[in-house]
């Protein structure tokens, strides 16, 4: 071995030696019926831990989530069996990485929560019989109102090969209803079939049934040949970017009854109470979808939380956002938005993220 070669390999296992004898290890775990409580001799960030998601391919085989987290775990292995799920196993999987994967033969998902060095890693089940009542909202089931943008001859944007926005929007809007009801939530939804419905109406359904929370279901378009990517969330506000704006005239498209000077004065008086309530809502809920989006697609871009002046989100008496899951005029995002695994990756983030929400801010209303 040439002395250069030498130098770098001895660098190579300084650095290495270094990493292994400095990187952080798990103190403790505890399992409890759907928990797994996982405690570090140092504060974890998000950073810090990757996570993915396999789906069966062939009959019979088990769906299985797992997180890949940089520490080191005392025990060379550990396996032990949950009532919520079939099974979670840990173990190291190499110098660097400790790996917990979860298995069942049903559905289910993972919802994650950081407290500085503690991880609670919450399992969420598909079966029926494991629907948990959310006793942490003091017996009252909050109401969430899903809206599935468009419908019937407001077709929204035409994308790619022929997908229309308003068919892909009710599809990952239904896959959000189910989702939330297996979270517990009473969940009521603007439309389940191809109608219209007004603006105006949306909002005042929502308002009608005294929901707690308002997500609006959309797919965001540019000129083609489109280069966007990326899943965003808006709430509703006066407009700070051109492309805020831009997205928002999209979606306003049917409804332009009140002048330019109007409006802006009508948002410049909105609830700054529940601009800041929906603000938390969408930083929760495009958090959880980039998670789960990025365990389908791990190169999911992130659009970020935007205000916006969007006609669908206006009249709501409740904390209320607006997703857009998507280019639907992009070549491949299309492929994705289309899929269903991805569609239900989406869903399952809206929902969590909305759990997230409530858990953190929750005051009947």
């Amino acid at each position: 071995m040439g002395k250069i070669n030498k130098l770098f390999f001895a660098l190579f296992c300084f650095i290495f030696c270094a990493f292994a004898a400095n990187a952080q290890s798990i103190i403790s775990y505890n399992l409890t019926r759907d928990k797994l409580v996982v405690e570090f001799e140092e504060n974890i960030t998000e950073s810090d831990y990757r996570s993915f998601y396999l789906k069966p391919e062939n009959k019979g085989e088990p769906y299985r989530r797992g997180l890949d987290i940089q520490t080191k775990f005392s025990k060379n292995y550990f396996e032990d069996r949950f009532a919520a799920i079939a099974r979670v196993k840990i173990a190291q999987y190499d110098t660097k990485i400790t790996r917990i994967v979860f298995a069942d033969e049903k559905y289910f998902t993972l919802n994650i929560k950081i407290n500085d060095s503690t991880m609670i890693i919450e399992i969420i089940s598909d079966s029926e019989k494991d629907k948990k009542p959310l006793d942490k909202f003091g017996g009252h089931k909050p109401i969430v109102m899903i809206d599935a943008g468009h419908g019937g001859y407001d077709t929204g944007a035409k994308g790619m090969k022929g997908f229309l926005e308003k068919d892909v929007v009710l599809k990952i809007a239904l896959l959000t209803k189910n989702a939330l009801a297996r979270l517990g939530y009473e969940v009521k939804i603007t439309r389940e079939n191809d109608t219209y419905v007004t603006l105006q109406d949306r909002t005042s359904e929502a308002n009608k049934v005294n929901a707690d929370l308002f997500v609006s279901i959309h797919a965001n378009a540019c000129p083609r040949p489109c280069k966007l990517q990326g899943i965003e969330t808006y709430f509703l506000s006066p407009a700070k970017s051109d492309r805020a704006k831009d997205v928002a005239a999209l979606e306003n498209g049917v409804v332009e009854n009140m002048e330019e000077y109007s409006k802006r004065t009508f948002l410049n008086f909105l609830n700054r109470e529940m601009v800041v309530s929906s603000n938390k809502l969408a930083i929760d809920v495009q958090r959880s979808m980039l998670y789960y989006t990025r365990e389908v697609f791990s190169k999911t871009l992130d659009g970020g939380v935007r205000e916006g002046p969007f006609w669908v989100l206006v009249g709501a008496q409740m904390p209320a956002v607006l997703v857009e899951v998507g280019y639907i005029t992009h070549k491949d995002e299309i492929n994705r938005i289309t899929d269903e695994a991805y569609q239900q990756a989406i869903a399952d983030g809206i929902a969590l993220g909305i759990d997230n929400y409530f858990l953190n801010n929750w005051v009947k209303r």
